[in-house]
């Protein structure tokens, strides 16, 4: 008996040991990185979401929002090993007196900490608050959490041109036919109608088969909008 629990004590640790070695396994740099996307509409502005993960460790967010007050701003945000390490938005929004052009930039520690920062508005450097760094990770999280349970649904960002009433989608040009449900109110079907001869749309929805069914309208343009794709300010 005595001889077994020799051999049993090492046994244990050895297990113990190989538990923890497992445990602290970093993500495999093979597995292939996925990448989601999603959309939301809060009061007039519409935000457009491209996320994306390997096994489960977010990687990159890319943002587009687009405001009813003409603001629009597009956001880089990535992670390594997990954690957020650097963040980089531009565009313009309302300051003070007006419309103004404006960049950020934020870099964090393995620890969550900001160390280094730089926020202009119109060429004048001013300083980023403990509540406005705070806000950039709730902004982002808050975004992962949208698109993920958007994805569970079936639901992603669909956008394309209409051309005398076809829908062409943005990458590969594959014709849909439309189908909107729940169905839209008599003056956004109207809206829709007068951009389907020429004009741009953006959409939370599915495919089925030939068949967009458009969940949520995101955007409707006219002709001079491009199709949207994610901004990449940070390197690689």
């Amino acid at each position: 008996m005595f001889s077994f629990m020799k051999l049993l004590v090492p046994l244990f640790s050895f297990l113990l040991l190989t538990g923890c070695v497992a445990s602290s396994v970093p993500e495999n740099p093979i597995a292939p990185i996925q990448t989601i996307s999603g959309g939301e509409i809060t009061g007039d502005t519409t935000s457009l979401y491209w996320y994306s993960h390997r096994q489960k460790r977010a990687i990159q967010l890319s943002e587009v929002l687009i405001g009813g007050d003409a603001s629009k701003y597009q956001s880089d945000y990535r992670w390594r090993e997990g954690k957020l390490r650097e963040m980089k938005r531009q565009g313009t929004q309302l300051h003070d007196d007006g419309l103004k052009s404006f960049t950020m930039h934020v870099r964090y520690d393995t620890e969550g900490n900001a160390v280094f920062q730089r926020y202009t508005v119109a060429d004048t450097v001013l300083p980023l608050s403990d509540a406005q760094l705070t806000e950039l990770k709730i902004q982002a999280n808050t975004a992962i959490e949208l698109v993920k349970n958007q994805n569970k649904q079936g639901k992603s960002l669909i956008q394309g041109r209409w051309a005398g009433n076809r829908f062409m989608r943005c990458g590969d040009n594959r014709e849909f036919e439309v189908a909107f449900q729940p169905t839209l109110s008599d003056s956004m079907l109207k809206q829709v109608q007068a951009q389907s001869q020429d004009g741009f749309m953006a959409v939370n929805g599915k495919i089925q088969k030939k068949a967009l069914i458009a969940e949520q309208l995101l955007l409707l343009k006219d002709n001079t909008q491009h199709c949207i794709y994610p901004p990449k300010f940070l390197d690689e």
